[in-house]
């Protein structure tokens, strides 16, 4: 079956909000066109909301393979595009496993459970005058 996602451009971002079943695979391919889409709307951050994905639990493998591909991908584009990852555990690690790795390998990314954390994170905010 497979993830299918809904595309929206924002002002500031590009939501992509996800529905379906887990597979590494198709998690990586939803990464990809993540960031796609992001270079498409010309965009520099990036949300993807998997909360309707459902499935097994992410191996620890899995989990470092996704954080790898999420370093490597946004590695291809200057100025980096900012990506967020909304979830709900236990497909979202507790600890945020992916997450450290694509930190360790300099990506601009984190991992989240909550919607306004991750906006918080992700959008910039107005310069105080």
């Amino acid at each position: 079956m497979g993830i299918r996602c809904k595309v929206e451009v924002h002002p500031e971002h590009v939501l992509l909000s996800c529905s379906g079943t887990y597979t590494l695979d198709e998690a990586l391919r939803v990464y990809a066109l993540a960031f796609e889409e992001a270079v498409k709307a010309g965009r520099l951050a990036v949300l993807v909301d998997v909360r309707e994905v459902t499935g097994r639990e992410p191996s620890l493998t899995e989990r470092y393979d996704q954080g790898i591909k999420v370093a490597e991908l946004q590695l291809r584009y200057i100025p980096r595009i900012r990506f967020a990852l909304l979830g709900r555990e236990p497909l979202i690690h507790p600890e945020r496993f992916g997450e450290i790795v694509a930190i360790h390998r300099g990506a601009q990314a984190r991992v989240f459970t909550d919607l306004e954390a991750a906006r918080e994170w992700l959008l910039p905010r107005p310069k105080p005058r």
